[in-house]
């Protein structure tokens, strides 16, 4: 071995099934998880980066409390920074929906409709995600959906006004064109993701898969056109088009007890 090399130990907690950019998870029972901060001997300013990821995402948590379509948050594990969360047995939607199939109509629209209820709670409480996609949400065992991963986040004083943030910072509406994706991919079923930090601009319109006859395909159009201001312009245009494609089909709501 030369001077110049390095020998990088990896080591991995008991219970890990994950491993992050920021943090290692680690399953402790059947009901719970533990995210640990990733930490690498002689990385100190690394271990240090990767701590702050996850006390940011302690306090969003802390700032969203409890809500049926985010995974539920029960406080700091030890002095390390780690955070225990609960644990989402049936795993997330990138692996699930290929593994699984389609259900009815008006279970989709269900949970569609309880994502962007929690994204809109999410966004009232004056906090952005910032890294939207399947693999970020996941199934209980109640199959209710589950918003996850907040350590990209960003959580703003209360006071904050959000539509002027999202307005003047480009970068604030890219939970829009998550949620686009996300909604695309459980209407039809398929896994479909778009990366705006690989491409560093919104898609085109060919670099799309048609909406047309897609449930809820005009507002998956408007999230990838980057045409709504804000997640509530979002969710109330939502709304709008929930009910009236309710009406129009007469499809049986269904709403998750959560």
């Amino acid at each position: 071995m030369t001077s110049s090399e390095k020998v990088c130990i990896s080591f991995q907690r008991p219970g890990c099934i994950a491993i992050g950019q920021t943090g290692e998870i680690c399953k402790i029972n059947n009901s719970y998880i533990v995210k640990y901060p990733k930490s690498f001997p002689g990385e100190t300013a690394y271990n240090e980066l990767r701590l702050t990821f996850i006390t940011v995402e302690r306090h969003i948590y802390e700032r969203l409390g409890p809500h049926e379509g985010i995974l539920p948050y029960h406080g700091l594990y030890d002095d390390s920074g780690a955070i225990k969360l609960a644990y989402a047995r049936q795993g997330d939607l990138e692996t699930y929906i290929p593994a699984h199939r389609m259900p009815s109509e008006s279970f989709r629209a269900a949970w569609i409709r309880s994502l962007v209820n929690a994204f809109c709670h999410i966004y009232s409480c004056k906090v952005l995600h910032q890294d939207v996609k399947l693999d970020n949400i996941l199934i209980d065992n109640n199959s209710s959906l589950k918003i996850a991963d907040f350590a990209n986040g960003a959580i703003f004083p209360l006071d904050a006004d959000m539509e002027t943030i999202c307005a003047e910072d480009p970068l604030s509406r890219v939970d829009i064109l998550g949620i686009g994706c996300v909604m695309y991919s459980i209407a039809t079923w398929t896994v479909y993701s778009y990366d705006y930090f690989e491409k560093e601009c919104w898609p085109r319109p060919e670099e799309v898969p048609t909406t047309d006859g897609v449930m809820y395909g005009k507002i998956i159009d408007k999230c990838w056109r980057n045409e709504y201001s804000t997640i509530q312009s979002l969710y109330e245009d939502f709304q709008r088009l929930d009910n009236e494609q309710s009406a129009s089909k007469q499809l049986p709501r269904v709403d998750f007890v959560l």
